[in-house]
């Protein structure tokens, strides 16, 4: 490996001093394994002595496409009709929706299929 590579690798694991590796790996699969110096990793809850509190809930897809996702519906005991009267409540029938999720804080997320946006492009 060329220190260019090394360098370069570091820099991806935001490393731009070498100085402040404490010790580097290279694996069989050709990635670099990092660890800083104690006194630059970064601070977790615990070694701040914080309650973590509950784990984040992952968010949940409902809706893809215009069709309810019925299994996921069903394996996070949600009901078809609590979701339905939400999405009613919102002025939106099934078909209007693009996609739907109910996001890590609970909340549930609606993308219309009618939003308005005129063909997205990428603008590099």
């Amino acid at each position: 490996m060329t220190m260019d590579s090394l360098n370069e690798q570091l820099r991806q694991k935001e490393i731009f001093n070498i100085e402040d590796v404490e010790y580097a790996l290279l694996e069989i699969n050709g990635k670099l394994s990092v660890q800083k110096k104690k006194e630059l990793q970064a601070v977790t809850l615990k070694d701040l002595q914080l309650n973590a509190g509950k784990a984040t809930q992952f968010p949940i897809e409902l809706v893809i496409d215009g069709q309810l996702l019925n299994d996921t519906l069903k394996n996070n005991h949600i009901p078809e009709s609590r979701l339905l009267s939400q999405l009613k409540a919102r002025g939106k029938k099934l078909e209007d929706v693009f996609y739907a999720v109910k996001s890590s804080n609970g909340q549930l997320y609606v993308d219309d299929y009618k939003d308005n946006i005129q063909h997205p492009i990428d603008v590099e």
